[in-house]
């Protein structure tokens, strides 16, 4: 009985091995299950993340291609967009050839809306000289304020004004400076 009890347990032996390394084969064969399940939920998770990202996409850019075609066609009169000509730059006004007038205005003349009114006429007008305006606000055009004085020079870089103005150019001269009202009022009324 004894080598039967001997023989049992070397069989025990070696089938508990064989359980365990079974055993730890299914544990591996269920753990690359759980990994690959996981691999694959993630795959999935980030492949929604993506069509919603490329859903919203399509639809905001939709939407603003809507609200722009129907803007388009609400608004049935295309403005065509004009370049000015007649306002200029202070330091320019010496570079258009012939004879002409620019009227600089000052920044606190109470008196541009008169000003414009009579060169509006003066535009009207197809036999007079051209005339051009230049804005002491722009920024520009802010070099040319001077402090106290005015200072016309022909040298533009060292002309200065410390309101309106209306100045005659001829042939890229500086010819009359007319510096107050009534000198600029009169000139204007004159030309329109």
């Amino acid at each position: 009985m004894a080598k039967k009890n001997a023989n049992e347990s070397k069989k025990n032996m070696k089938k508990e091995p064989l359980k365990d390394v079974k055993v730890e084969e299914q544990n591996n064969q269920e753990n690359d299950k759980k990994e690959f399940i996981r691999l694959l939920k993630i795959i999935l998770i980030v492949t929604v993340i993506f069509m919603v990202f490329y859903g919203v996409t399509l639809f905001v850019t939709n939407k603003s291609d809507e609200v722009l075609t129907e803007r388009a066609t609400n608004n049935k009169t295309v403005e065509k967009a004009e370049i000015q000509y007649d306002n200029i730059i202070i330091g320019t006004m010496l570079n258009y050839g012939g004879s002409y007038y620019v009227l600089i205005q000052g920044e606190d003349d109470s008196r541009l809306d008169e000003y414009s009114a009579l060169i509006e006429s003066i535009k009207e007008n197809e036999d007079s000289l051209a005339i051009y305006q230049a804005n002491l606000t722009d920024s520009f055009n802010k070099s040319y304020l001077g402090k106290e004085e005015n200072y016309y020079v022909s040298d533009i870089s060292e002309f200065k004004v410390k309101g309106t103005v209306l100045v005659k150019v001829v042939d890229g001269e500086i010819d009359t400076v007319l510096d107050n009202y009534d000198a600029i009022k009169n000139k204007l009324t004159e030309l329109s």
